[in-house]
């Protein structure tokens, strides 16, 4: 209503500035003003429309199949509506060739994408695409593995290669989907997953405060923030479109990610602090960042930096112990910082023994409530949550 308003009184200006010089505007130069009017309008509708005008509103999500896909899916079930809407989910399953398709009625499909494709009408099926609300963009190569047979272990994990591929993953396909959606004849809000490791990995203790999306990151270092700073600069490509770079807190599951690889050592009693104890961790339950999630889809305002993180990092030591406190279990057993950087090397450095002290300051400001704000509720949700 108020950009109607500002529109109209611009069209009353300038129109009464015409009859004070006593000149009229012919009919092409009204045509011409009408047009930029219209354009103007159509620019606003795409950065902040959460609506394709569809009796359904519709979600594509790429990495459907990995842990935090997962959730958000199951809370998109959950909720059943969006804005009102029926939700139709929409799973974005790799693929070279991506053939057309038409979205049916059903509340779940899947939809081929390419994410190696260079021009905008490969990457997904245009008419397709039309029908789509917004698209959260999860997908890429798994941070904290090696690659070859032996990879999952983990050990000294970052290689050239391995770099290269976790940029890859993240930064072609993401400007592949930014330039299909800036194509697209409808609106289409654009989620891409990124990580508050581009805030730097020296929050060690108390000397440096938490930070929120204000904070410059421009000179921030580490492979992580590099990586972060390609990624969201590749989702500027979906032109008016609305964009949020979800800057992900590490998501607390039992089924996937961090937790799940430290759940059976903690459980039998073998957890113990990391290095100094000292570095802090920035996290969100499963729940809560897929609540997170489809708070931001319904929230226009939202766009842009968007911490995906609970509103109280705590430190490692913390962490240890309050996941020793859940499982009911001793967490006496150190893990030495010589033996993390041996064993794991700039990954074990910036990930295992750096840390990161972010909060979430535009879902707070913009009404989002939380589940499980502090370490020891996550953990608890984390463990008691099927997701």
């Amino acid at each position: 209503m108020a950009f109607a308003l500002i529109i109209s009184s611009s069209i009353r200006t300038t129109a009464g500035f015409s009859q004070r010089g006593g000149a009229r505007l012919n009919r092409n130069s009204s045509k011409v003003s009408m047009s930029f009017f219209d354009d103007m309008a159509s620019n606003f509708q795409r950065a902040f429309s959460t609506d394709s005008g569809s009796q359904y509103y519709t979600v594509g999500i790429t990495g459907a199949s990995g842990m935090l896909g997962s959730s958000l899916i199951d809370e998109l079930e959950k909720q059943q509506t969006v804005n009102g809407k029926p939700v139709r989910i929409v799973k974005l399953s790799r693929s070279e060739n991506v053939g057309t398709k038409t979205l049916g009625d059903d509340a779940i499909t899947t939809l081929s994408w390419n994410p190696k494709a260079t021009s905008a009408e490969t990457v997904i099926e245009p008419e397709a695409l039309d029908q789509i609300d917004a698209i959260v963009h999860l997908a890429g190569e798994n941070v904290a593995t090696g690659l070859g047979p032996l990879g999952f272990v983990g050990l000294r994990p970052w290689t050239d290669a391995k770099k290269a591929e976790i940029l890859d993953s993240r930064v072609g396909p993401t400007r592949g989907l930014a330039k299909a959606i800036a194509a697209s004849k409808t609106p289409t809000s654009f989620l891409v997953a990124s990580g508050v490791g581009v805030y730097g990995s020296d929050f060690i203790g108390d000397a440096k405060p938490a930070v929120d999306e204000s904070m410059d990151v421009s000179s921030t270092t580490g492979f992580l923030t590099d990586v972060s700073r390609e990624w969201e600069a590749a989702g500027q490509d979906a032109g008016k479109n609305r964009v949020v770079n979800c800057r992900m807190g590490v998501v607390l599951s039992k089924n996937g990610g961090a937790l799940a690889k430290l759940f059976p050592i903690f459980f039998l009693g073998g957890g113990g602090n990391v290095g100094s104890g000292n570095q802090y961790f920035t996290f969100i339950s499963a729940r809560d960042a897929a609540r997170a999630l489809v708070h931001t889809l319904t929230t226009p305002s939202l766009k842009g930096p968007v911490n995906v993180c609970s509103p109280e990092p705590c430190t490692n030591a913390e962490f240890t112990s309050a996941f020793g406190k859940v499982l009911s279990r001793p967490t006496i057993l150190p893990l030495p910082g010589f033996v993390v950087s041996l064993l794991f090397g700039e990954m074990g450095d910036e990930m295992l023994l750096g840390g990161v002290r972010a909060t979430p300051g535009k879902l707070s400001n913009s009404g989002f409530e939380f589940q499980h704000p502090t370490i020891e509720e996550a953990l608890q949700s984390a463990v008691d949550e099927t997701i």
